[in-house]
């Protein structure tokens, strides 16, 4: 029997960055991997995550490029054919450098739906590919005190990033996806206010991997 393919698609938090060390954390804690083990050997998981990534948003101070938009479809080409795209973003446009609200940061997820959703149609042949659309988790309360706090809006943009989950909703239903609130099960660690620590990747690795069966076994 053949596995099935699923592309986690999505930012630090997908990549797996330790907010203790700075590295990167290992195969047994990040959530895609842990995802991967709790599923079992019917399923392959691949890894598509990047430091820094944005939906949609140019960053002229980042190195490579960090545009997701640019990224998803050649990407998606590259591992076609697949079952299930998971889609994790938004959380780098809350940057003060994008200063975007979470109305928008949803609308360039809706752009990025409407190139992405054409692409697996008619250039992939997989128009019944399970896209998961999910929001990201809230921004820390000690955002003002993180290491990264000088690139964000302090107490605007947890408030903003509370937002996100309503929009995102509305993009899903309107592309027929799945969705889930990654706010739900998980929280940043205190040690910058943005990034998941172990107990985190392994709650949300959890809580996916049941989503997962519950869309591809129905």
């Amino acid at each position: 029997m053949a596995k099935k393919r699923i592309i986690c698609f999505g930012d630090s938090n997908t990549w797996g960055y330790n907010p203790v060390t700075g590295e990167r954390f290992d195969e047994n804690t990040r959530w895609p991997m842990r995802m991967q083990q709790i599923l079992g050997d019917e399923y392959q998981v691949i890894e598509e995550g990047q430091n820094g990534r944005t939906i949609s948003c140019e960053d002229p101070w980042e190195w490579g490029n960090k545009k997701g938009m640019d990224y998803v479809l050649p990407m998606v080409e590259s591992h076609a054919p697949f079952d299930m795209l998971i889609i994790m973003l938004g959380s780098n446009e809350l940057k003060k450098k994008f200063h975007l609200p979470a109305g928008d940061i949803a609308g360039g997820l809706q752009n990025m739906m409407m190139r992405l959703t054409g692409f697996l149609k008619y250039k992939c042949d997989q128009p019944d590919t399970k896209i998961l659309i999910v929001s990201p988790i809230h921004m820390g309360e000690g955002i003002e005190t993180s290491p990264f706090a000088e690139f964000f809006e302090g107490e605007a943009a947890v408030e903003n990033s509370k937002r996100m989950a309503h929009w995102y909703k509305l993009v899903a239903e309107q592309f027929g996806c799945d969705f889930f609130d990654a706010a739900s099960v998980a929280e940043p660690g205190e040690a910058d206010s943005i990034h998941l620590l172990e107990e985190g990747h392994l709650k949300l690795a959890e809580a996916l991997a049941e989503k997962v069966r519950e869309i591809i076994c129905g």
